[in-house]
């Protein structure tokens, strides 16, 4: 517990030093929201952005902003618009949790089989082939392999492709989060469920093949490494099994490395997925941070989205370290 809070102690230093580089970072990109909403009344545009505060010094604006965020969890209004920024990046980041989670499964999945298929079977085809996708799915650009994966898809499957994230004819209305997947299994909605799933498949692998390639990676380096200790050959010379030497012992010694790479492509995966969303028009954060913060020089959602990326990646990091001691009970004791 001591441990924990302590770890999220030094967590809160880090949001603000993060929050205060993205407003100095804001300030200094080229253009103003206020030239372009009233690019057709330029004569409102004093009175706007002395409403507004915009011409008080960054500072000022930085801790009128976080005490906004800090005690009431208001994310200001849009610049363009004045619509409330949080609604819509709660939104938003839901879709991006989803799309990143449904990578992560498929890249711990496949990965972490070719990986200890690797290790168990070295210098072997099955370890050229495991080694050849990790080089592969780390070389390719994720753009270029969405939008092969697209082409593949449609013109030689005959694949529908679409950019919602369900068909858009399913009555959704009872739904009271925008976690579609996850929420259509706790309603027993299927039709809803296989939907997603289905309109999840190609972003979501195309997201996963960078994770899949670095946890093969990781994957294989660990085992290899714990199946040449002692107490390996030990557990042989005593009769055990290979499975079992392999899943009961040298697995669960190679967890640290395997989940620490894990909970690291996680956050990754919820802070760069701008690329996968944008090749595949998905409704997620880092498109709508790119599309309406940066194009539309609108500090509020690039301020608050890359907060909530921020800390995404460092809860994801503190949940890592936790485990830490579930996994090895020697590091409980330690702590």
């Amino acid at each position: 517990m001591i441990f924990a809070l302590r770890r999220i102690l030094v967590t809160v230093p880090l949001l603000l030093a993060v929050s205060v580089f993205v407003f100095l970072l804001t300030d200094a990109l080229p253009g103003d929201a206020a030239d372009m909403r009233f690019e057709k009344h330029p004569h409102l545009k004093k009175e706007w952005r002395e409403r507004r505060g915009m011409n008080d010094p960054t500072m000022v604006r930085w801790w009128r902003y976080m005490s906004g965020v800090v005690t009431r969890f208001d994310f200001d209004n849009s610049y363009l618009d004045d619509q409330p920024v949080g609604r819509e990046l709660g939104n938003k980041l839901q879709a991006t949790f989803e799309l990143a989670l449904f990578a992560l499964l498929v890249a711990i999945l496949l990965g972490g089989a070719v990986g200890i298929l690797s290790a168990v079977f070295p210098r072997t085809p099955i370890d050229y082939f495991g080694n050849l996708l990790a080089l592969a799915g780390i070389s390719m650009p994720v753009f270029w392999l969405g939008m092969l994966m697209i082409v593949f898809a449609v013109n030689v499957l005959g694949l529908p492709f679409s950019s919602n994230r369900f068909d858009p004819t399913l009555d959704v209305d009872e739904f009271t989060t925008h976690l579609f997947l996850f929420e259509s299994v706790f309603r027993l909605r299927f039709d809803v469920f296989w939907s997603c799933v289905g309109n999840l498949m190609l972003p979501g692998l195309a997201l996963a093949s960078i994770p899949m390639a670095v946890i093969t990676r990781m994957t294989r380096s660990a085992m290899l490494e714990e199946m040449g200790k002692d107490y390996a050959t030990t557990a042989r010379a005593k009769g055990l099994r290979n499975r079992s030497v392999i899943l009961k012992h040298v697995l669960r010694n190679a967890l640290i490395p395997i989940t620490t790479i894990t909970g690291l492509q996680f956050g990754t995966l919820m802070g760069g997925a701008v690329l996968t969303e944008t090749v595949f028009s998905w409704p997620g954060l880092g498109r709508y941070i790119v599309k309406k913060g940066v194009d539309g020089r609108d500090p509020p959602v690039i301020v608050g989205g890359i907060l909530l990326v921020a800390t995404t990646f460092i809860l994801v990091n503190l949940l890592v370290d936790l485990l830490y001691a579930v996994i090895d009970p020697r590091i409980r004791r330690q702590a």
